[in-house]
């Protein structure tokens, strides 16, 4: 893929999810599944010209996990970032995140929290250079939302660090 001349990013509308869905099919079943595209958040989409390369999701709902509202309250959540794979490591992920914590700041949080798998450690390490903080309490019972081949949303028991951000 060439450069990343004129990245833009954008809020997402219906008209983007078939092509979003072409470059991102979990991102794609996850939105449509789960009702994503109704209030409660907004899905950013980085892109290159039209060509969609990087996106995530701002739910401004309060957790699924009670031990989050428990903890952090109805903080804001980022929830299913992704990047072209040939673009990774070329700080699209960063900007994504950047104007999400923009529009949030903007809307009056004052701060956002993630979940992150545990054994992904480059995300782990890209939230701490963006100085987030892994929260103290220790690893979270939560779940994954898989895509079978069919394209549903599957969902089975996980665990991941919690990263928060002040904003």
């Amino acid at each position: 893929m060439g450069g990343l001349d004129g990245l833009r990013i954008t809020r997402a509308g219906p008209a983007d999810l078939d092509g979003l869905g072409r470059v991102f099919p979990p991102l794609d079943a996850y939105y449509r599944e789960r009702g994503r595209d109704r209030a409660g958040g907004i899905l950013l989409v980085a892109r290159v010209g039209h060509r969609p390369v990087g996106a995530v999701f701002v739910s401004t709902r309060p957790a699924h996990e009670p031990e989050i509202v428990r903890r952090l309250g109805s903080v804001p959540m980022l929830h299913k970032l992704m990047v072209d794979e040939a673009l990774r490591d070329r700080r699209v992920g960063t900007r994504l995140i950047r104007t999400a914590e923009c529009a949030l700041r903007r809307s009056g949080h004052r701060r956002v929290a993630v979940g992150v798998d545990i054994g992904n450690l480059g995300a782990a390490r890209l939230y701490r250079r963006l100085s987030y903080r892994e929260w103290p309490w220790g690893l979270l019972d939560t779940v994954r939302e898989n895509v079978d081949d069919t394209g549903k949303v599957v969902i089975v028991p996980d665990v991941c660090r919690v990263f928060v951000k002040i904003l």
